[in-house]
């Protein structure tokens, strides 16, 4: 299981939640993955990820949720809560 976060440069939310994220991944044992949205189009375009920050959660390649824009951090954690334990 993998959380990837798309994130820019430039935005302040991303770099605020990337901590948070890596930890929150640690906690859970989930690989975490930092997708610079500048760097990464092709992949930002496969995955359609037109805005950062967005979150993916994904299991063997395959969308198990996303939360993207302004959301809480407790939302991802109680959906990784509920899948993991």
């Amino acid at each position: 299981m993998k959380l990837l976060l798309f994130s820019s440069e430039k935005c302040s939310v991303c770099n605020a939640l990337k901590p948070k994220l890596e930890k929150l991944a640690e906690r859970f044992g989930v690989a975490f993955k930092e997708v610079k949205l500048e760097e990464n189009p092709q992949e930002c375009a496969q995955k359609m990820v037109f805005a950062a920050p967005t979150v993916i959660l994904e299991e063997n390649g395959k969308e198990l949720n996303r939360w993207s824009g302004i959301f809480s951090l407790e939302e991802v954690e109680n959906f990784l809560n509920r899948l993991l334990t």
